[in-house]
């Protein structure tokens, strides 16, 4: 590896040679021994990277949630990086997401024993959820639900849609939705929402 610390040649970009200039992070200038892959287009390079961008292509819709729930810009990249590693199930180019192992919150708020969902019309569900209070969960903790339809990759997002204590809630899904699979999970955050729960799937509807 070539260090510049030019002042006359300034920074270095593109390729040298047999060598490629690259910018690091800390701002400097480095040239890197390019190496051709031997094998670039191997079933299993093929595997990794048609995987990664169908997790992508699937999770998308989910980023300015993600945003939220792990508090930052790279939320959607660690989902991706741990859905990639649990969630992915077939092989290419014939990939399927395990929707039951996504996880859109992690936290140590007290999750519920037990959620559902029952249709009350065709666009009108009723989520239900148990109300048990234990040690660091409070009855006025918020209800916090994601529905994400698969096919149109687009999400409705509930926050603080009710509390803890209610045990029970409607919600108006989009009738743009109807006939469509959808994809629910539930999560809790403290009143002051220094707190949330890891998200809990509730079923394929």
């Amino acid at each position: 590896m070539t260090l510049f610390k030019s002042t006359t040649f300034g920074k270095i970009s593109g390729k040298h040679g047999t060598a490629v200039a690259a910018l690091r992070k800390d701002g400097k200038n480095i040239l890197k021994v390019f190496r051709k892959a031997s094998n670039p287009d191997t079933l299993g390079q093929k595997n990794q990277r048609g995987k990664f961008a169908f997790v992508m292509k699937e999770l998308n819709c989910l980023r300015s949630i993600l945003t939220l729930t792990f508090g930052s810009q790279y939320g959607l990249n660690k989902v991706v990086s741990a859905s990639l590693k649990t969630a992915v199930v077939g092989e290419f180019p014939d990939f399927k997401l395990d929707y039951a192992k996504l996880i859109l919150s992690n936290g140590t708020l007290n999750n519920t024993s037990h959620v559902s969902i029952h249709r009350i019309t065709a666009s009108t569900v009723s989520v239900k959820w148990g109300t048990e209070i234990f040690s660091n969960s409070s009855p006025v903790d918020h209800v916090n639900l994601v529905f994400l339809n698969q096919t149109l990759k687009s999400v409705l997002f509930k926050q603080q849609h009710a509390l803890r204590n209610a045990g029970i809630v409607n919600v108006e899904l989009p009738l743009i939705w109807i006939d469509n699979e959808i994809h629910a999970w539930i999560y809790f955050t403290s009143p002051n929402e220094s707190l949330l729960s890891t998200s809990q799937f509730i079923c394929t509807f």
